[in-house]
């Protein structure tokens, strides 16, 4: 079981790294191929919440207290970074973080999927995350759930 937590960790940490890359990609087609940002922000919310799978695979994986704060820092990471480009209108001056925190982000996915391929070739079978590391991971995740979950409805 936990061999294969550490594979789907390893596999879903460098498919955000991937997909952090064609968001990068989409937000040129923004510029470059006219005034249009829509994939780039419709793919931005999918990414959002992209980490959160990811955090949950470190677990599994026991990937280990350093491991799973990487995982978490990139979790937060990414729940603020499409915020910061929606609050353009009234707060311009954060809004302008919005690049600095993809690139945050980009080296946060990195560490994290560097850290999980070298997890897989562990020779520490019996690693289990404390109860702490679940609670922590288990904290984020709904909270970062139920946040992007409970907007107004008249939004």
């Amino acid at each position: 079981m936990i061999r294969a937590a550490r594979y789907a960790y390893a596999a879903l940490a460098w498919a955000f790294v991937a997909g952090i890359l064609l968001q990068v990609f989409y937000a040129g087609l923004g510029i470059f191929e006219g005034p249009n940002f829509d994939l780039h922000v419709n793919f931005g919310w999918l990414l959002h919440l992209g980490p959160l799978p990811i955090l949950v695979a470190a677990g599994l994986a026991g990937a280990g207290r350093t491991q799973i704060l990487h995982a978490a820092a990139l979790a937060v990471t990414f729940f603020i970074v499409p915020i910061l480009a929606a609050i353009r209108a009234d707060a311009p001056l954060a809004a302008a973080f919005h690049p600095v925190g993809a690139l945050l982000g980009f080296w946060l996915a990195t560490v994290a999927a560097r850290g999980a391929t070298h997890l897989i070739r562990s020779t520490d079978p019996e690693a289990r995350t404390t109860i702490g590391e679940w609670a922590l991971v288990a904290f984020i995740v709904v909270v970062i759930l139920f946040l992007s979950f409970s907007g107004s409805p008249d939004a």
